[in-house]
């Protein structure tokens, strides 16, 4: 938490400080992610971004030695979905949405985009799909969610 104070204190010195956001990893227990809520109130940091790489394998297809031929490192994309929409979820119900939380994780169709809003997500980043999907993805999610809202 001193690091973060002493982020903000930087900032905040700063002509035009910036919204400071804490990114946080999806393999965290519901106690710490109890301690991220507490860590956001105490300092005052205007939110948090939800999340990062895992290093979890459990949903992968391919084979773990295969897996583990490739080595150690994070994993991002769809295996993510659903354990960050799990812990967007827990963090806007334990905070009761006092504070911003960015979704980040297996984001690639307007149906998961809309998911993380519906969880309490207030806004979507869109990362691997953008590496796997191109720069209309952008497009297409946000026509998806269009049409969606004129059913």
């Amino acid at each position: 938490m001193r690091i973060l104070n002493r982020l903000k204190e930087l900032n905040e010195q700063m002509g035009n400080p910036k919204p400071l956001l804490l990114k946080i990893a999806p393999d965290l227990t519901d106690s710490q992610l109890d301690d991220i809520v507490e860590i956001v109130t105490q300092t005052g940091i205007q939110g948090i971004v939800a999340t990062n790489t895992t290093i979890n394998r459990s949903n992968l297809v391919t084979p773990t030695a295969e897996v583990e031929a490739i080595g150690a490192g994070g994993l991002s994309g769809k295996p993510l979905r659903k354990r960050a929409t799990e812990v967007i979820r827990y963090l806007h119900s334990k905070s009761g949405g006092s504070f911003p939380i960015i979704a980040v994780g297996g984001i690639y169709t307007a149906d998961d985009a809309l998911e993380k809003l519906d969880a309490g997500a207030s806004l979507v980043q869109v990362y691997t799909g953008f590496v796997y999907e191109g720069p209309a993805i952008a497009k297409n999610i946000c026509k998806g969610i269009i049409n969606k809202n004129r059913n």
